[in-house]
């Protein structure tokens, strides 16, 4: 599962620090971070990822 994490904090490392270990951080630039990995024993894209990063002012969509 790819995502596209957009937002005035959404840093390489910032995105890095919100994530299960199931995803990790691909490419991008400051404003505009690629994520990667594959929901596991309910650690979800939809479900934890993509909220996680919104209470931190990043918001993620899912792309693939």
């Amino acid at each position: 599962m790819i995502l596209i994490i957009k937002g005035t904090y959404a840093t390489a490392s910032t995105v890095a620090a919100y994530l299960p270990d199931n995803y990790s951080v691909t490419g991008g630039q400051d404003g505009a971070v690629v994520v990667e990995g594959k929901d596991e024993a309910g650690w979800t894209a939809e479900g934890y990822v993509i909220p996680r990063l919104a209470s931190g002012g990043m918001f993620g969509t899912v792309t693939a």
